[in-house]
């Protein structure tokens, strides 16, 4: 019997294994917590040495319910600590991912992915990860869409048609332009089901935006192209995103970011952006109170999140106060309307107390 049900997921997130995302993940609603399904890109925490280090955080935040994982991006793992030497033997293909295998068996709370940068000996992985008895995730990115057909069919033989097993279609990066990979995306998942007809798939990408000169507010693209699509594949497709994170780490150049406060809505992101930063904590204070003033703030939805928000705008020091915290507050109010995405009442249902 697998971990959990896919027929009773609605949303996997993709979430890292940084300080904001596992900051959102931790202060989510125990409830939130035990509905959600992430997948979880295993990679070196900051400034650790052991990928144990690693293994432990996410335990903090997320307890041992199940978690779909797979392995972080190659260049947020290359460095000389033995954090970086223990994940690139879990990313080698000798005798099947036999490392990464070994490494599942392991973590019993893991439901793991399969590996196909290398396709030697995948008939062997499938077997050995799938005899584990808690399903399967198969993440594919845009460059190895061209596998998809030949994959699918090999994981169909041997798990009963897909039992149990959600393909992923990651498009990475994107923007509007994401909605006209629709077609693209359609003829994926028809052959998919086509091939494993038991199965479940998910599309994803982080349509967040890279830059906020002048922008307000954005569409969440990711939503946009599920809907379209569900249409056609219904129950047959989980939504997911990035948890309203970015796909790709930003790297140094652009100085500090100028004070942000960001509200996760259904179908779109509301930003309220300072050009002043030279009293953070008076910029920071000023646009939370923009956020609460706002006719989308909704003052019923009580997750940690929003009362950051509702503490920074009081002037409170120790809430909203860097980018990482407001990232953080962000993720955090993103998860939970997703996760309850067209049901009204269960957003409003939270088992934490809340202070006015």
């Amino acid at each position: 019997m697998a971990l959990t049900s896919l027929s009773n997921a609605s949303y996997i997130p993709v979430l890292g294994l940084r300080p904001a995302e596992m900051q959102a993940l931790d202060e989510l609603p125990e409830r939130d917590k035990d509905q959600l399904l992430p997948l979880i890109q295993l990679g070196p925490w900051v400034g650790a040495h052991n990928f144990a280090s690693s293994l432990a955080k996410l335990e903090e935040s997320f307890g041992n319910r199940p978690v779909f994982v797979t392995l972080c991006d190659r260049e947020q793992s290359i460095g000389d600590r033995s954090v970086h030497r223990e994940i690139a033997a879990l990313r080698s293909p000798d005798r099947g991912y036999d490392e990464w295998c070994l490494f599942l068996e392991q973590q019993p709370n893991f439901i793991p992915a399969i590996q196909i940068e290398s396709i030697t000996n995948l008939a062997a992985q499938i077997s050995r990860l799938y005899s584990l008895g808690r399903g399967l995730i198969i993440p594919f990115e845009q460059r190895s869409f061209a596998g998809i057909d030949s994959i699918s069919r090999a994981v169909s033989a041997q798990t009963n048609g897909g039992a149990n097993v959600c393909f992923f279609l990651d498009f990475g990066r994107a923007d509007k332009d994401l909605i006209f990979s629709q077609a693209k995306a359609k003829a994926a998942i028809a052959g998919i089901l086509e091939n494993a007809p038991n199965s479940r798939v998910s599309i994803s990408a982080s349509s967040f935006p890279e830059s906020f000169t002048a922008v307000t507010k954005q569409e969440i693209f990711e939503r946009s192209l599920h809907m379209l699509l569900k249409a056609d594949f219904g129950t047959k497709l989980i939504y997911s995103d990035r948890g309203s994170a970015r796909a790709e780490r930003q790297t140094g150049g652009g100085g500090t970011p100028a004070p942000r406060i960001d509200y996760a809505l259904d179908q779109e992101w509301k930003f309220f952006r300072s050009d002043d930063s030279t009293d953070r904590y008076a910029a920071y204070a000023e646009q939370a109170k923009a956020a609460i003033d706002d006719p989308n703030w909704d003052k019923n939805l009580r997750v940690w999140g929003t009362q950051m928000i509702e503490r920074t705008a009081l002037g409170d020091r120790s809430a909203i106060v860097s980018p990482k915290r407001s990232t953080a507050a962000r993720i955090n109010i993103h998860l939970h309307r997703q996760l309850h995405y067209g049901r009204p009442s269960d957003l409003y249902e939270t088992d934490d107390d809340w202070l006015d």
